[in-house]
């Protein structure tokens, strides 16, 4: 029985460090779960929208104004930002929750509580800072409310998204969620900066103001964050170790 030479015992560690840290990417879930949840408030992007377009953000004392829920022609801010507040924290504690159990079930940790506590504090910033602000009277300017583009479409919660999976990624040492958490932010850039719609231009769907179609306007900007976690998400599962184990 010959013994192994040390360079035969570091590629041997080598693969056993790579073949426990796959075993430990459990990132699928989260990607689903948040693909899922951008899904759920299409509703809120579509309800009681009669034109086309963004409008200009106004602050009205009756309704503080809302990174999560932005400020646009006929949508109601209040509750897609409540919608968003809850889905964060409720995607982000089931996310943690995930994590626990597929600890217990292959034995390797994943240090998931950065990433919950990340996109908790940072959603419950943006639900209750330009509250706060209001109600002290503080200038705006000290929560970026003048940043106006990366929240009056009401797009804001795919950032705090985006930066969750920026930390799972550190967290799970995973450099393929961490070109899947690149290519998202990318999406939600694009979502908060711009409107998608006019990209369907050139295939002919070009909602004009007054019509029926313009309810779906906002439709594009929330759909194409979705589809990249929902499409990232499904190939992680597909790809995961172990898939046909229970």
């Amino acid at each position: 029985m010959t013994s192994a030479s040390p360079e035969e015992l570091l590629s041997d560690l080598d693969r056993l460090r790579r073949q426990a840290r796959t075993a430990r990417h459990a990132y699928w879930f989260p990607l689903v779960l948040f693909g899922l949840l951008t899904c759920a408030s299409i509703p809120f992007y579509v309800s009681d929208v009669t034109q086309a377009g963004v409008g200009v953000a106004v602050l009205r004392p009756t309704s503080p104004p809302s990174l999560l829920g932005g400020e646009m022609p006929g949508r109601n801010g209040i509750l897609l930002g409540w919608y968003w507040a809850l889905a964060l924290t409720a995607g982000y504690l089931l996310s943690y929750a995930w994590y626990r159990r597929h600890q217990r079930r292959v034995g390797l940790r994943t240090p998931a509580r950065a990433f919950t506590i990340t996109g908790i504090v940072l959603a419950a910033v943006a639900f209750l800072g330009p509250w706060l602000a209001a109600n002290l009277s503080l200038p705006y300017q000290l929560i970026g409310l003048p940043v106006g583009d990366l929240w009056v479409r009401g797009t804001f919660a795919f950032l705090i998204a985006a930066a969750g999976l920026w930390v799972l990624a550190w967290a799970e040492r995973s450099r393929a969620l961490a070109l899947i958490a690149l290519a998202y932010t990318g999406a939600a850039l694009l979502a908060s900066l711009y409107n998608v719609a006019n990209l369907l231009a050139m295939l002919g769907w070009s909602p004009g103001y007054g019509s029926a179609s313009a309810r779906l306007a906002e439709l594009p900007n929330v759909l194409l964050p979705a589809l990249v976690l929902l499409a990232a998400g499904t190939g992680a599962f597909f790809r995961r170790p172990g898939r046909g184990r229970a």
